[in-house]
Formats: structure tokens, C-alpha cells, sequence
């Protein structure tokens, strides 16, 4: 990851996680750049991560990814979608990175379309910041930072601050993500204990594509034109993805000891 002195001039406010199984979407248009806020000094997107400037583990409080580990999300219907860490890094986009795959419960969502797998990769630098640094796509195909031009966009910071806004997608062929840091420090009740949350709004940029374009994984050159999807994660400290919004419904976290998610 490339850094420079003073403000830097970034990129403004997202979905990956568990927001892209549903957002995968046709390519939208370059980052827009805004005046520096809490990710001073990074700069995001970036085409090409430093290794020297990661580490193997993601323990982001925001963003804690625990190899082995497993979350399920119930939209309150009963349909379930299920989160899968690795239990080992592997080297994505150049950086030591962990795989999250997320897939529907297919026995829980009855006669309806299950969304495709996802599996997305994450890495996390020196200052506790999230990285998204690889994906696939919904017929399965892979990205990563640096090849055919994907790069490196922001998840979370390891501080996060009300009004931050960066690139979390920035990949050929798909739709440009951002997130806007909506508000940090709220304190809201999971399972009769407080917990501190961070609400992010993420967009997914409205994109045009033709069906070539699309099947080709290309930029798009003409087609329809889709307007953004604007869409909510709520990020507990000490757990992580506790709610998100997305087209199919408004997912809570299933805690794995019984808690209630967090209150809206």
C-alpha cells in the first residue's frame, strides 16, 4: 500500500462482505476524489498493496476475522446466509490475506433464487486497517489487486470516524462500492449487553452494461443504466457485521451463544 505525506486526496464513500452476494453488478464509473477526512494519508483505492505494511492476522475490532469461525444472518423470514472464515491466510493482491465465503443456507429459502456463493479476500495493514484485496464474481471468476486493474479498496479503518468516506470496490467488470461513516460510538443492546456500534452507508454505484460487456467482464461501453443501491452495515466492536441492508432484505446477525443482534 502506498502512502504519502500530508492529506491525501481520496476517494468518496462501498459493499463488499456479505453486501456484494447480493450487489454483484455491472462496472461503474472512476473514483471520485474528496478532500481528506479519517483515512488521511492512505491511498484508496490502491493498485498496488506493500506487503511490508501488512499483517497476516485481521483482528480489527470492527472487523474481527477469526480462522474457523462462522456467522449466520437471518432477513427475519428464516432465510439464512452463513460466513465462513478460513482458518489460514493465503497471499492475495500480494498482501497475506483471509477468506471470507458467504453462501445461502439453501434448505432455509423454500422455492426462492439463491444468490452465488462469494468468497472475498481481506487483509489488514499495520494500523489495523481492513482491506478488500481479492473476490470473485458471480459466475465464479476471481479478482485481486493489481491484475487486469482491480485494486485495493477500503473495508474499515482502524479508528473509524463520523463522515469518513472511501472506495471499498474499485474492480473492472463490477460496480464501484463506497462507504460513508455515518456515525461511531452509538451504544445499542445485544443479548442485555451494551455494545458499541459504527453505522456505515454503502453504495453501490449505478452502472451501465451491455450483455456482451457483461459476459466478458469488460468495461461496458453502452446498455442499460441502473440507478445506485444505497445500503446500511451496522459493525459491532468486538464482533464485527452485526446488521447490513441489501435488494433481498434487512439481515441480522444469528450470535452462535443465542444473542438477539444488535437493535436497529
Amino acid at each position: 500500500m502506498t502512502r504519502r505525506r500530508g492529506p491525501a486526496a481520496l476517494a468518496s464513500a462501498v459493499g463488499a462482505g456479505l453486501l456484494a452476494l447480493a450487489l454483484l453488478a455491472g462496472c461503474g464509473t472512476g473514483p471520485e476524489t474528496i478532500g481528506p477526512t479519517g483515512v488521511d494519508e492512505l491511498v484508496v483505492p490502491s493498485a498496488s498493496p506493500d506487503p511490508a505494511d501488512f499483517v497476516a492476522d485481521v483482528d480489527n475490532a470492527w472487523w474481527p476475522l477469526v480462522g474457523g469461525s462462522t456467522a449466520t444472518y437471518d432477513d427475519g423470514t428464516g432465510r439464512l446466509l452463513r460466513r465462513t472464515v478460513a482458518s489460514a491466510p493465503e497471499r492475495v493482491g500480494g498482501v497475506q490475506a483471509v477468506a471470507v465465503r458467504t453462501e445461502a443456507v439453501a434448505a432455509t429459502w423454500g422455492g426462492d433464487a439463491l444468490p452465488a456463493p462469494l468468497t472475498q479476500w481481506y487483509a489488514q495493514d499495520r494500523r489495523r486497517n481492513v482491506w478488500l484485496v481479492g473476490g470473485t464474481r458471480a459466475d465464479g471468476s476471481r479478482w485481486e489487486a493489481g491484475v487486469d486493474g482491480a485494486e485495493a479498496g477500503l473495508v474499515v479503518t482502524g479508528t473509524p470516524r463520523t463522515g469518513d468516506g472511501y472506495v471499498r470496490r474499485a474492480v473492472p467488470g463490477l460496480a464501484d462500492v463506497r462507504v460513508r461513516v455515518l456515525e461511531v460510538g452509538e451504544t445499542t443492546s445485544l443479548g442485555g449487553e451494551d455494545v458499541e456500534v459504527a453505522r456505515l452507508e454503502v453504495t453501490t454505484e449505478g452502472a451501465t452494461r451491455t450483455e456482451a460487456g457483461a459476459a466478458a467482464g469488460g468495461r461496458p461501453t453502452g446498455g442499460r443504466t441502473r440507478a445506485a443501491q444505497v445500503d446500511e452495515e451496522v459493525l459491532a466492536r468486538g464482533i464485527g457485521l452485526a446488521r447490513f441492508t441489501g435488494p433481498q432484505g434487512d439481515w441480522a446477525l444469528v450470535a452462535p451463544d443465542g444473542r438477539a443482534p444488535p437493535d436497529p
